[in-house]
């Protein structure tokens, strides 16, 4: 009896033997064709390594996680195209988890341990600072998917690239658009005044509003994420203006807030925003309300547009990720699309500076992308969306006529 058990065991540990013996061919069979699949990496065809920070967690995470999918869609794209010159594309992505330490070290990360040629990624103009800060010590340049501020590239000069617009030429459009579209002479303005990116874009929007005739009735500032922006908002007074539009610079996660704190003063007027309303935590959030609110964007990235790239970037996008993409995940894409046009453009993958100033009239999901006088900042034209009863629409593309300095 003990002897028959015992031929049972050893019977099953070889059976148990084999199957894992043959796990270990499988996988190394699927190893070997992904490595296979992939442009050549040994030798003089290194693979490109590119690093990428985003917010994945945080304030910030509606906006950023569309954008680091699109990023990875890309070099997905691409390295299924052969790569660049035969060389694939390794992206590294950190959580920056919407904090600056957290942010900074991420690309301490990137350059010391992954040896990353060039950096993208983060959508806040706060939240970029220090990444590229850190990177432009070392020589690397940080090129931005969302981060508006048209003061970034003075405060790291020849290592900070947008590519996306400025928010003086998206608040000049906003401005406009409200004079033009909406009939608006005046204006109120709500603004966060803990971000430099509604600081700012509440300023090119009055400078434009103002020198193209309109009033400026009332503003009022309130600070990012407190519990007492409905009261604040109530307090201030800003009803009693009655304006005939109320722009309100916002972070994505206080805009459902602010604009459900104007309807609950009265104000039945259209509401004016940035790109930050371009989240689903603005139609979702509001409600009912959600009507008469227009803002700027980067793209119509919907079935709508008639664009076939941008067609075929949504089909692409669902498959992967089983959702619509948005304006950021597009944002995220061109940031990696633009990088490797760069690299063409570039005699060096170690100083990607002249390939980017090279980039002329370039076709990206967000615009026509250029690179003119030596700007770290593109020439691209501004999209106008709007939320009509819970609906959100598009009013097209424009380049404002006159924009403010930074």
């Amino acid at each position: 009896m003990v002897q028959k058990k015992t031929q049972q065991k050893k019977g099953s540990d070889a059976r148990l033997l084999f199957v894992l013996v043959g796990a270990l061919v499988l996988a190394f069979i699927f190893v070997a064709v992904i490595v296979l699949s992939t442009p050549d990496e040994s030798g003089s065809k290194d693979a490109i390594r590119i690093g990428a920070i985003y917010n994945l967690n945080g304030s910030q995470s509606s906006l950023d996680t569309p954008s680091a999918q699109g990023a990875r869609l890309a070099v997905m794209e691409i390295n299924e195209r052969g790569g660049i010159d035969g060389r694939a594309i390794n992206l590294t992505l950190y959580d920056g988890g919407t904090n600056t330490t957290k942010i900074a070290a991420a690309a301490h990360r990137l350059i010391s341990e992954d040896h990353v040629q060039v950096i993208i990624g983060i959508s806040d103009s706060d939240m970029v600072l220090p990444a590229a800060q850190v990177a432009a010590k070392e020589g690397i340049v940080f090129v931005t998917s969302g981060a508006t501020s048209p003061l970034l590239p003075e405060k790291v000069p020849g290592y900070l690239y947008l590519s996306c617009f400025g928010d003086n030429t998206q608040g000049a459009a906003a401005a406009e658009f409200a004079a033009s579209d909406l009939n608006a002479k005046t204006a109120a303005v709500i603004s966060d005044n803990s971000m430099e990116y509604t600081r700012l874009l509440s300023r090119y929007f009055t400078e434009r509003f103002t020198s193209g005739g309109g009033n400026i009735t009332g503003s009022m500032q309130y600070e990012g994420g407190s519990a007492t922006i409905s009261a604040d908002i109530r307090k201030s007074g800003i009803s009693s203006t009655r304006p005939d539009v109320v722009f309100v610079a916002c972070g994505p996660a206080d805009c459902a807030a602010v604009v459900r704190a104007v309807r609950d003063t009265g104000i039945t007027a259209p509401i004016v925003g940035g790109d930050s309303f371009d989240s689903p935590q603005v139609v979702n959030g509001v409600g009912p309300k959600a009507d008469r609110i227009y803002y700027t964007t980067h793209a119509d990235i919907s079935t709508a547009s008639k664009d076939k790239n941008v067609n075929g970037f949504i089909r692409l996008y669902y498959i992967e990720y089983g959702e619509e993409p948005d304006a950021f995940a597009a944002l995220g894409y061109d940031a990696v699309n633009i990088v490797a046009e760069a690299l063409k453009k570039s005699p060096s993958t170690t100083d990607l500076r002249g390939g980017l100033l090279a980039i002329h009239d370039y076709d990206g999901l967000t615009g026509t992308i250029s690179y003119r006088n030596q700007s770290q900042i593109p020439v691209k034209s501004v999209t106008i969306k709007g939320i009509i009863n819970g609906t959100v629409v598009s009013f097209g593309e424009r380049i404002p006529v006159a924009v403010p300095e930074p």
